[in-house]
């Protein structure tokens, strides 16, 4: 996840851009019975595709904690299409509240770093997100921040439709409890069970997932970002020693403990920039011999993009600029891009058949398979 800032706690109010193309539906593979990119265990543990507009949360200098006994909230409906006023809830100030969902068992909801309240105004919907086309796994419980000074004249469906998003405390991603969750929490099986009953996930869907889960070491989840397909975008802090990712594939669930060393970025004045960013995974194809370490003209390798700085202004006052279409994130040697050949990153679990057809019919322009250099 995202590395913690104290400054970030006093962010205002803004829309936070979360974009990708398209992708579209894909059956669904098996689990690691399909190669190398499959086989090994997760030992580590972003972002959608369209736009989001998002609340970015605000804090006092001083925690607020709620006092009094704790409040069970019932929580009946996680269907956005489906909801009443009764459904809206409020956390706002609770540490951890105890939600009991469709009467079962008591949950208790963490918002943030330990210890750390939901923020004034967290009033609204949990409900289930999703979209459709992507592999079991995918997907996640949101909260959405309504008005209630709204809810004398407007519908539950409307307050949902003119809310925001709760964001998480860094103020740049929605607050979630991810489908992975669900299924590796104790405490969580309540929602998931909420969503079967509600039609919200079927069957088969749960099934899959379940054993999808169930073929890999999810222990530390929470330690990484998970992406639901290789083609989001995320956010991710620069610079970083390592970054760790969950990858959602077509045919299985897989981490990639070390995607790449110190990775960071410079710009035209050699400045190194600190702060978080909007990135994503590519294919590019080397210009010269000279844009990757190691790397030919011609060959094709992984990169990562930087789509959008969101601390752009430097210590000395002075904005960060991308140039126009982002730039790729530099890695160990100052003088190249990071990237990493297709074979590696095969190994690595970050790219399977599935996720590589992906990325080449959005970056190559073609379906044509691409082929790793001669050794």
């Amino acid at each position: 996840m995202l590395q913690y800032g104290s400054n970030s706690l006093l962010r205002a109010v803004q829309n936070a851009r979360f974009s990708s193309p398209s992708i579209s539906s894909r059956a669904l593979g098996i689990l690691s019975t399909q190669g190398v990119y499959c086989s090994h265990p997760l030992n580590t543990l972003p972002t959608p595709h369209g736009s989001v507009q998002v609340l970015r949360t605000m804090f006092t200098s001083a925690i607020q904690r709620a006092p009094g006994p704790p409040k069970k909230r019932p929580v009946n409906n996680l269907d956005p299409k489906h909801l009443n006023m009764s459904d809206i809830i409020d956390f706002q100030g609770f540490i951890r509240p105890r939600v009991s969902f469709s009467r079962a068992t008591v949950s208790q909801l963490h918002y943030s770093v330990p210890r750390t309240p939901f923020p004034p105004h967290s009033r609204g919907f949990l409900y289930h997100h999703s979209r459709p086309g992507l592999a079991p796994g995918a997907g996640e419980i949101r909260f959405r921040v309504v008005d209630s000074g709204l809810a004398e004249s407007h519908s539950a469906a409307d307050l949902f439709a003119n809310g925001r998003d709760l964001l998480e405390h860094t103020g740049y991603k929605p607050w979630r409890i991810h489908m992975l969750q669900l299924y590796t929490t104790r405490e969580y099986a309540p929602i998931r069970q909420l969503l079967r009953t509600q039609g919200l996930i079927d069957a088969a869907w749960d099934r899959e997932t379940e054993q999808r889960v169930s073929a890999v070491n999810l222990d530390n989840l929470g330690r990484s970002t998970i992406l639901d397909t290789i083609s989001d975008t995320f956010v991710m802090q620069l610079p970083i020693q390592t970054l760790k990712l969950t990858l959602i594939h077509d045919e299985c669930i897989v981490p990639a403990s070390s995607v790449g060393p110190r990775l960071h970025w410079r710009d035209a004045r050699r400045r190194v920039y600190q702060g978080a960013a909007v990135v994503r995974f590519e294919l590019k194809k080397a210009e010269t011999d000279k844009m990757f370490y190691s790397v030919k003209e011609g060959e094709v390798v992984l990169v990562l993009r930087i789509l959008e700085l969101l601390d752009p202004v430097g210590a000395d006052g002075v904005p960060f600029r991308l140039p126009e279409g982002g730039d790729l994130i530099q890695g160990t040697s100052p003088s190249f891009y990071w990237s990493t050949s297709l074979d590696r990153a095969r190994r690595l679990g970050i790219i399977t058949p599935s996720s590589l057809k992906i990325l080449e019919e959005l970056y190559l322009g073609n379906t044509t398979a691409t082929k790793s250099p001669p050794l």
